[in-house]
């Protein structure tokens, strides 16, 4: 699923090209989806949405081989696996962030379980140390074709509203990870109106504010 001589940038690309690829195969990512209101074939195409489901180690040479230790550290290096030699997203929907290039700046997992062990993160991205760029803008096209954008709390948020037709969106990282590239690309792209939806609760009120 993965080139050994790829750069850390087109390794991550393909990474999450292989959960891509996965998650079409995978009924339980799908009822997911389908739970959530998002098992839409566009969406998933147009975000390449994914899914991580342990596989892709099983694709990898064995990692007591030259080869095989070569790329789990490569892939520890942008994210992918933990020192711990485990999956980092391992049991998640995907949902990867690009740039107007195309290329994975971020990725965002969601657990698609919640009968997990006590203390386990629904909520995921890549390490600080890891990520191939900034976190860069959900949904950048948005902000390339309307002046007018929706700021959602939340990357599953912001995807419901695409999959109801409401297709200016984009989210920030949370109620406080509205950050500098926002910002910038919302400056860049000259938006002129931001519709703020976030969570009707307190968290989400303080965050608007």
């Amino acid at each position: 699923p993965v080139a050994f001589d790829a750069d850390d940038q087109a390794l991550l690309n393909q990474v999450v090209g292989y959960y891509h690829e996965t998650l079409k195969q995978s009924p339980e990512a799908l009822a997911y989806l389908q739970a959530r209101g998002l098992d839409s074939a566009e969406a998933i195409e147009h975000f390449k949405l994914g899914y991580a489901d342990r596989t892709l180690g099983l694709r990898l040479q064995k990692k007591n081989r030259l080869k095989g230790a070569d790329i789990r550290t490569r892939l520890q290096k942008i994210g992918i696996y933990r020192e711990s030699g485990h999956e980092h997203f391992n049991g998640s929907l995907i949902v990867p962030v690009q740039d107007e290039h195309g290329n994975t700046v971020e990725v965002y997992g969601r657990k698609v379980r919640d009968d997990l062990r006590k203390g386990t993160p629904l909520h995921l991205y890549l390490p600080e140390a890891c990520r191939a760029g900034t976190r860069g803008v959900f949904n950048l096209v948005a902000l390339q074709a309307s002046k007018e954008i929706i700021l959602c709390e939340a990357l599953i948020d912001a995807l419901t509203f695409w999959c109801a037709g409401y297709r200016n969106v984009t989210s920030s990282y949370g109620i406080e990870g509205f950050n500098e590239d926002h910002l910038a690309a919302f400056k860049r792209y000259g938006t002129e109106r931001v519709l703020i939806a976030f969570d009707r609760d307190e968290a989400g009120e303080r965050g608007t504010a």
